[in-house]
């Protein structure tokens, strides 16, 4: 009998090589596990870096957008909106832009008070901003090999004053 210790003919000994190669394999299989594991809780991160610089905007869609399920009609004004992101690849963001809306007789030119960004590593991701008094969630995906992004809005999301406030419907930003 031979002692577990011993360098005898146990499975798990050196003189073993099937037995050696067996262990070997167990780890770098527990090994990639723990690595495999690690990288999807990693996709939840923010990757900022994905990001940066300065793209300018186009987009349309209703201010005080309701609709009325009974007419199946979506009431407001029509809105345009052009300006310019300013990502720094850290997670702050500027937004300096001009509005017009239906109805008024002026353009309304604005520049964010509050803007912060986050991407994932699919390449969606979100901008959370104050721009003209009002918070904006705007979500994202890039495309084009990150030169452009196209994205969607919802005026009003921290005052409840504010909800039914301009969902832009189409919107796409390009790198200037």
């Amino acid at each position: 009998m031979t002692h577990p210790i011993s360098f005898g003919e146990t499975p798990m000994s050196i003189r073993n090589p099937a037995g050696f190669r067996n262990v070997l394999i167990a780890f770098g299989l527990l090994l990639l596990g723990v690595v495999s594991s690690t990288c999807q809780a990693a996709d939840q991160t923010s990757y900022p870096r994905m990001l940066k610089g300065k793209f300018g905007f186009a987009a349309q869609g209703y201010f005080g957008a309701d609709f009325d399920a009974a007419s199946q009609l979506t009431t407001g004004a029509y809105a345009v909106r052009v300006g310019v992101y300013t990502f720094d690849g850290k997670g702050n963001c500027s937004i300096h832009s001009m509005a017009n809306k239906a109805g008024l007789g002026d353009a309304v030119e604005q520049d964010s008070t509050e803007c912060t960004y986050e991407v994932y590593k699919d390449g969606t991701g979100k901008v959370d901003a104050v721009l003209g008094g009002k918070s904006f969630l705007t979500f994202f995906v890039l495309v084009n090999g990150g030169n452009e992004f196209m994205f969607t809005r919802r005026e009003g999301i921290n005052n409840p004053a504010d909800q039914g406030g301009a969902t832009l419907v189409y919107a796409v930003a390009k790198r200037q």
